[in-house]
């Protein structure tokens, strides 16, 4: 399989990735180990915590400032994603969690998406939209969730 992971904008965006969970993992103590970059995986990678499974999560790193996100009010992520995301965390009895890298500013924001239990923390909007399909270009027709800006919490 072909993944857009191994191209020069996939790699650059790996090294912006790596230096994301380098903070998470400082900030918070946990071990993130991620799933293969080989495949296209249902979550992105677990949080370890003293041992333990402690949580999932999604990451995304993004080429706008936190004013363009604080415009756009939420953070785009595919629907497909927070529904496997929110069935692993149900199966886990873990949190799913949702990392966003903003690239320009370096900051980290995360999202509380489910508790331990697999249900939803917030609401949130879904839209069937017309976005970039892949970071090397292109165009998709997705359904898409819209994770609220004022459930985001900055990663110091």
């Amino acid at each position: 399989m072909d993944l857009d992971i191994n191209t020069k904008k996939g790699q650059e965006s790996l090294r912006h990735e790596k230096k994301m969970l380098e903070k998470i993992e400082h900030s918070f103590s946990v071990q993130l180990i991620e799933t293969p970059k080989k495949m296209d995986s249902k979550i992105d990678g677990i949080i370890v915590k003293e041992d333990q499974i402690s949580g999932i999560f999604e990451s995304k790193c993004r080429d706008m400032s936190y004013m363009e996100l604080l415009d756009y009010k939420s953070w785009l992520v595919t629907f497909n994603k927070i529904m496997d995301g929110k069935k692993i965390s149900e199966m886990l009895r873990v949190p799913f969690f949702g990392f966003l890298y903003l690239i320009p500013d370096e900051l980290v924001f995360y999202w509380k998406i489910t508790d331990e239990f697999g249900e939803f923390r917030f609401g949130f909007n879904i839209k069937r939209t017309l976005t970039r399909k892949t970071i090397n270009g292109g165009t998709a027709i997705r359904t898409n969730a819209y994770l609220p800006v004022k459930y985001a919490n900055e990663i110091a």
